[in-house]
């Protein structure tokens, strides 16, 4: 009998143990819960910290109202492959006005689609860049990064839009202000897997506007007698009038 008392002694003794121990070892165990805090704080200052700085190295380098740096022809930083260019250079085709900047990939912001943006140049001042994106596939990841650099933006609404496979989708469309600089994010229509990011001083949209009206002249048929005395009317009133934007960071 002596071993089945000694069997519940140790018995009673080791739930003693355990009752005793029990209030230690949760306190023990509360750091442990505690832990993950710092962790997920981490994550999300990581993940702020990728969203503020995903522009920076574009926008610190292109500084819009600034002369346009000198940067290397990008046809000597190209990888092997050709697809993508190994630091920020310039496409030396072009009339001047609108440059190809390439943008290496360590540089570029993950929601960049393709390695080159668009630089609009007024003489040699960097007056507007637009930026293309992975449109609905990283917009909230574009907006992040604008509203961090931009502050809030004065407009964002859903733009209900179809992919090519003709799918509902629901696309972001956002504007922000920092005078005279306006910022406008959309996915392009016809494919909502596509969008951009323009930055544009009014010169930037007087140029634009002046381009588009180049374009639609030489796509217009040529005219024939005294109509074709018009035109030239109209080339020297635009001469003296260049087209001017309208309501600038609206849409």
């Amino acid at each position: 009998m002596r071993f089945p008392l000694a069997g519940l002694a140790a018995a009673s003794l080791l739930a003693t143990s355990v009752a005793l121990a029990a209030p230690a070892s949760a306190p023990a165990s509360a750091p442990a819960a505690a832990a993950p805090q710092p962790a997920t704080a981490t994550n999300t200052a990581t993940a702020a910290t990728a969203d503020t700085g995903a522009l920076a190295p574009v926008l610190d380098t292109l500084v819009i109202g600034s002369p346009l740096p000198a940067l290397p022809d990008c046809a000597d930083h190209r990888t092997p492959d050709g697809r993508d260019v190994t630091a920020f250079c310039v496409e030396l085709r072009g009339d001047g006005v609108m440059r190809q900047v390439g943008v290496p990939r360590d540089k570029r912001p993950a929601f960049m689609d393709g390695p080159k943006l668009l630089a609009l140049v007024d003489g040699n001042a960097l007056v507007g860049v637009m930026l293309p994106t992975d449109g609905i596939r990283s917009q909230d990841a574009a907006v992040r990064a604008l509203s961090t650099r931009f502050g809030k933006p004065f407009r964002q609404e859903q733009v209900d839009m179809k992919d090519k496979a003709g799918k509902p989708v629901k696309s972001v469309h956002a504007g922000w202000m920092q005078r005279p600089l306006t910022v406008e994010l959309y996915a392009i229509p016809e494919d909502p897997n596509e969008g951009t990011i323009e930055l544009l001083l009014p010169q930037a949209r007087a140029l634009m506007a002046n381009r588009d009206a180049e374009v639609e002249k030489s796509l217009a048929p040529p005219a024939s007698g005294a109509a074709a005395k018009k035109p030239e009317k109209t080339e020297k009133s635009d001469k003296k009038a260049p087209a001017k934007p309208v309501n600038p960071g609206s849409w």
